[in-house]
């Protein structure tokens, strides 16, 4: 979708002209597309200052008239959604004192909402605000508890919160996991994928990866040495119903992990994953694994005398969704996969640095013919490299 930006248009292309000595040009009445660029050094940092003759753009490979350029700092609109999914339990202060950190960054223009999403997904406050210390307290009171991961209903919901807005909208996701459907219809990635060109609208993806310790060849370990997702085997608790049956397909067995996570079952069977009655790989023989509601039996007498060894412990390791990469690139964004909560504050801060330092371009296509059309950025500077959304709808309405 071509976005209007005429008033836009005048204002900025004013602004330039006057800036450089020139009469201002005015375009009161025509398609604009607008694409907000992130330029980067050969380091990945970020260059600042440029002027418009850098930029080049073209559109299905035809270089075009740039008609809007600006370097100042171009206001925000932005939904920060935070995922909540049991994985994340031991993270929480982290993540909300580094997304608190990020709405200290915010410029008085700028505006935002808050999003969680679990066993379901909320946004707040009703309308976009300024209003800091009310951001800040959603921060700290309105997110939700430790459920699912429905990464890309999430998605859909924070790009509809954006729909009657004009200007950059952004998204700014933060998850640890692949995106698990909720009951019913769920949104999928190529829906998402699709709005972020259709609508114009910027993804930043933030990715936590948790990765496991324990030793090669055994899902199960002593105390953990890494960073996955552990729990006490003793105390794991599959719920009550049936499980996935011999011959099924796509079924699910659903367990507890500080909050529910899915395991795809392909055939009806899970090897190396605790079902009841069956036994787990790496344990003693005879141990028959986790009974349904949560009970486990001690394994069988070696005959040998031993210290009491510690809870035996699973590790599942954690990777966010490969997709929210690809999200991220297309719509202009960028994508930051961390694998320490340490490193959360800053990467915050990177992305409202960005946000903050990027180049506003926009050019009046020639053709409109209702497809996708892709869009490339070229600098003269050797050696810097330009980051932009890839593509636009050129429609044919305004």
């Amino acid at each position: 979708m071509l976005r209007r930006f005429a008033p836009l248009a005048v204002v900025l292309t004013a602004a330039t002209a006057l800036a450089a000595g020139q009469e201002p040009t005015y375009r009161s009445d025509a398609h604009t597309v607008s694409i907000y660029a992130t330029v980067l050094d050969q380091d990945g940092r970020l260059v600042w200052g440029l002027g418009r003759d850098e930029f080049e753009i073209y559109d299905n490979g035809q270089r075009q008239e740039l008609t809007v350029f600006a370097n100042d700092i171009q206001p925000i609109t932005i939904v920060v959604m935070i995922d909540r999914s049991g994985s994340m339990s031991p993270h929480f202060e982290r993540v909300r004192d580094a997304a608190e950190q990020f709405v200290a960054t915010l410029l008085p223009d700028d505006r935002a909402r808050i999003g969680s999403f679990a066993d379901k997904i909320q946004i707040d406050p009703r309308d976009f605000t300024s209003d800091k210390e009310q951001l800040v307290g959603i921060l700290h009171n309105n997110l939700l508890p430790a459920g699912l991961t429905p990464l890309w209903d999430a998605t859909a919901q924070a790009m509809n919160a954006l729909a009657n807005h004009d200007g950059r909208r952004v998204v700014l996701l933060f998850t640890d996991g692949k995106d698990t459907p909720r009951f019913g219809r769920s949104v999928t990635f190529d829906t998402v994928r699709s709005r972020s060109q259709v609508e114009e609208v910027m993804i930043y993806g933030i990715g936590f990866s948790q990765e496991c310790g324990a030793g090669p060849g055994s899902p199960v370990s002593g105390p953990p040495t890494g960073r996955g997702t552990t729990f006490d085997m003793r105390s794991l608790a599959l719920p009550a119903g049936p499980l996935a049956q011999p011959g099924s397909s796509g079924s699910t067995i659903q367990a507890q992990r500080r909050g529910q996570f899915p395991i795809p079952v392909p055939g009806g069977r899970a090897p190396g994953l605790p079902i009841p009655g069956l036994p787990i790989p790496g344990l003693p023989p005879g141990f028959p694994g986790p009974r349904p509601g949560g009970s486990t039996p001690e394994p069988p007498p070696t005959g040998r005398s031993s210290p009491p060894s510690p809870a035996l412990r699973m590790c599942i390791a954690d990777k966010p969704d490969p997709n929210l990469r690809e999200l991220a690139a297309v719509g202009g964004g960028g994508y930051f996969e961390l694998r320490s909560t340490d490193d959360l504050p800053s990467t915050f801060a990177r992305v409202a640095e960005e946000l903050h330092h990027q180049y506003l371009l926009a050019f009046v296509p020639t053709t409109l013919d209702n497809t996708l059309h892709r869009l490339e950025i070229r600098l003269k500077q050797p050696g810097l490299r330009p980051r932009a959304r890839t593509g636009y709808l050129a429609s044919k309405d305004k």
